[in-house]
């Protein structure tokens, strides 16, 4: 599918593409504390993990006790629901799900513990890594038919009551031996939705500096997939748009650069090493066995700590020595640090009013958010919720075949990537493992062209004024989504304002460059 710059950033405030509204999800994993997070503020909350083991039998991953937490989530006015699998759990899904005793008693299982917890559904993220055996034959159909029995035992179990069946997926579709099935349309008819795990896509596994979670990727640099090639591959296997939900980060991931990344600010992918920096104050050293016996460090930051450590004094400016940039292919901001030469690829309300726009205007059943611990007072939530219109939980049939839309199509683009440092900030650090990670690449890629300089922040200037004669009004208001509009001539004033916020701010291109329009991107690297 092709995006047009402009289709991307779409943030449509009442776009509906469920019955009712739209799916905002979050995970909570059971070895957080969810004190201090709004649950009202999701329609549904996934609990991680409950782990199934060989035998079929679940394996709880979490202090919270799970009638505790149902209650609490249905206090708060969302949908209860158990997250199955994950990173290091999914390793014995493809034996408990082969016909027989185990896939029985892992059916009944999860009909027991919602019973018995009074939760609303499950959650399977089955999860590609090297953790998990893999029988491309029958994993793919033992799947569906997995899914088959769990539906009747459900219907039988809860007469007249709707429990919801998800799935965290991978950026392309189930696997079989020819590659990533291309028709999953049976699938959709057992499960309410999909959440793909579009997070992950560049990071300890490559060898270069990256985008986390890019909305598009670059065609011959980095991982090729984003969420925007992920969701093309799913829906033209048949999958509907209206069950896809878009699974984004609320966290980054650090590495340590080669050179110094300043002096190539245009360029995200730069050689790094490959020991993972230590991340925010919640990392700390951990054994993946999904992976290798050495401990290290995870490299993940949070948003929340990105903003209380003080790398971040405001939600789109840095803090000395740390300095911000943005990418325009894959829509996603990145700090650096000219002294220690760490580098980290995170999500921010810019970006993500970018993935939820899309997600809007391309009729997605909503977005699914890894992890709802952390925000930063509510500032990434802000933004999704002035872009996605909340599903009404009391009011929805959730497994309504009736209720769910057909996929769509879109156009693509490819724009310059647009460096948007701002200069100030401060320390480094993370904590486990993301719910998914994205390993196969899809069809489709979005490529970029012309390096563009960095540019320098500079304060808003007076509500109402208008830099260089031309432009959006500097501190006037603009729409939810993120744009850039040169000030003044093209191509000879090196002002230009960003919307960001709701609300217009001046910034300008280096010194001796002025500022050229290219469509809702702008280039700054124009010699004057």
């Amino acid at each position: 599918m092709r995006i047009s710059a402009t289709g991307i950033l779409r943030a449509l405030a009442a776009s509906a593409p469920l019955a009712h509204g739209s799916i905002i999800a979050g995970y909570a994993p059971g070895w957080k504390s969810m004190d201090g997070v709004d649950l009202s503020r999701y329609t549904h909350i996934n609990l991680a993990y409950a782990v199934p083991l060989a035998n079929g039998s679940l394996a709880l991953e979490t202090g919270y006790n799970l009638s505790d937490f149902a209650g609490r989530v249905h206090k708060a006015g969302a949908r209860a629901m158990l997250a199955l699998g994950g990173w290091s759990g999914s390793v014995h899904l493809s034996d408990a799900l082969k016909a027989g005793t185990e896939r029985g008693r892992l059916v009944s299982g999860i009909v027991d513990c919602l019973r018995d917890n009074h939760l609303d559904g499950v959650d399977i993220d089955w999860i590609p890594n090297d953790c998990n055996r893999v029988d491309l034959h029958n994993d793919a159909p033992n799947l569906l038919a997995f899914l088959g029995e769990l539906r009747h035992a459900l219907g039988a179990a809860f007469p007249g009551e709707t429990k919801l069946v998800a799935l965290g997926v991978g950026m392309a579709p189930f696997m079989g031996p020819d590659g990533p099935l291309r028709d999953v349309s049976e699938y959709a008819k057992l499960v309410d939705y999909i959440n793909i795990l579009a997070y992950d896509v560049n990071g300890p596994h490559g060898n270069t500096t990256g985008p986390n979670a890019p909305l598009s990727y670059q065609a011959g640099h980095g991982s090729q997939a984003s969420l925007v090639s992920a969701v093309d591959s799913w829906t033209a296997a048949k999958f509907p748009a209206k069950q896809i939900t878009a699974g984004i980060s609320f966290y980054g991931r650090a590495a340590t650069a080669l050179d110094d990344m300043t002096q190539k600010s245009w360029d995200i992918y730069q050689p790094r090493e490959n020991a993972i920096p230590k991340g925010d104050d919640a990392d700390g050293l951990w054994v993946d066995g999904c992976t290798d016996r050495t401990p290290h460090y995870s490299g993940v930051w949070s948003f929340g700590n990105l903003r209380s450590q003080g790398l971040l004094q405001s939600p789109d400016a840095a803090q000395s020595p740390w300095q911000r940039y943005w990418d325009s292919v894959s829509m996603t901001p990145w700090l650096f640090n000219p002294a220690t030469k760490v580098f980290i690829s995170y999500d921010d309300p810019a970006s993500l009013a970018a993935k939820a726009g899309f997600a809007t205007d391309h009729s997605l059943g909503g977005v699914t958010v890894y992890d709802i611990t952390m925000d930063h007072n509510g500032e990434l939530m802000d933004t999704i919720h002035k872009i996605i219109t909340p599903d009404s939980p009391q009011s929805t049939s959730p497994h309504d075949a009736s209720s769910f839309g057909q996929s769509s199509t879109a156009e693509s683009s490819s724009s310059p990537p647009t460096p948007d440092p701002s200069s100030s900030s401060s320390s480094s650090s993370a904590s486990p493992p993301a719910p998914g990670h994205t390993t196969a690449p899809p069809d489709h890629s979005t490529s970029s062209s012309e390096p563009v300089p960095s540019a320098t922040s500079s304060a808003p200037s007076t509500k109402g004024t208008s830099a260089g004669g031309g432009g959006p009004q500097i501190g006037g208001q603009c729409g939810p989504r993120p744009r850039y509009k040169c000030q003044g001539e093209d191509g000879k004033a090196p002002q230009f304002a960003v919307c960001n916020a709701g609300v217009w701010f001046m910034q300008q291109c280096s010194s001796g460059t002025a500022c050229v329009q290219s469509g809702d991107n702008i280039i700054c690297d124009w010699p004057r």
